[in-house]
């Protein structure tokens, strides 16, 4: 009773993950389009119209396209959103006032749901999005133990209280935006990289001290370390990879898996 979880591609460009098991699959974020989604989602057999839901991490709309929006509400397949965010897609898009109308579009208050066979617990992360953003733990019983998978596509900084949210998991996927070099000498205007840096991205730096908190607290290490929406002019993927690589060498954490993530491809598929 695997689970797998496979990152459809994930850059400012456009982000969506897709995680299933035998019976179920889930999106995390639907930022591509419906012909894009459908035909990656078609390499593992599965189908939009078999999806068991989408978890929406927030509103900007690298996460959300909408016309993928429309296909998921033609399709029937459930939106789950914090009520925050739904305020804000709501207002944005038409097509959520019909998800509402058929009851697909699922509120989550409270901070632990069930989306199919899957348990979910939604944390609250910053970064600067209106309605907020979210960052989600999926569990999933096994025979061999529950298995956790953290994903928190956005996090503007690394705030202390939520490395415990990624403890004990399995699968970590967080992003490693940007090379703060790079950053610095780019063209973009003043006010956009201190906000990138203030409350917009983790740079490759803040995500490697994080995740050497998260594993010198975990109990257990993860498979896997995916790399997650890596910016293709302020970083490289090399740099993203090596600022982890050096952090896991240096504590000795040889058997973890970095995983690299890209703007438009299906990156490596992650069992456990």
């Amino acid at each position: 009773m695997s689970i797998n979880i496979r990152v459809l591609g994930s850059t400012s460009s456009g982000n969506c993950t897709v995680i299933w098991n035998h019976s179920n699959s889930i999106l995390v974020d639907c930022g591509f389009s419906p012909r894009y989604t459908a035909g990656n989602l078609a390499h593992h057999n599965l189908n939009l119209n078999s999806l068991s839901g989408v978890l929406i991490t927030h509103a900007h709309s690298d996460h959300v396209n909408h016309s993928m929006l429309k296909k998921l509400v033609s399709a029937k397949v459930p939106i789950y959103c914090h009520s925050d965010v739904s305020a804000v897609l709501t207002k944005h898009y038409d097509i959520m006032l019909k998800a509402h109308e058929l009851n697909l579009l699922r509120i989550f208050q409270k901070k632990v749901f069930s989306v199919g066979d899957f348990t979910v617990r939604a944390f609250q992360v910053p970064h600067d999005s209106r309605g907020g953003c979210f960052g989600f733990n999926l569990y999933y019983p096994s025979p061999t133990g529950k298995k956790k998978i953290t994903i928190a596509t956005d996090m503007g900084y690394p705030q202390d209280s939520l490395y415990r949210k990624f403890l004990n998991s399995d699968v970590i996927l967080i992003e490693s935006n940007h090379d703060t070099d790079m950053l610095d000498q780019s063209m973009r205007p003043a006010w956009l990289k201190r906000r990138i840096k203030k409350i917009g991205h983790l740079s490759n730096e803040q995500c490697a001290a994080f995740l050497e908190k998260v594993l010198s607290c975990s109990d257990k290490k993860p498979k896997a370390i995916i790399l997650a929406h890596i910016s293709q002019e302020c970083n490289t993927n090399t740099h993203a990879v090596q600022s982890v690589e050096n952090m896991l060498a240096l504590n000795k954490y040889s058997e973890i898996e970095i995983v690299q993530t890209y703007k438009r491809m299906m990156n490596k598929c992650i069992c456990v």
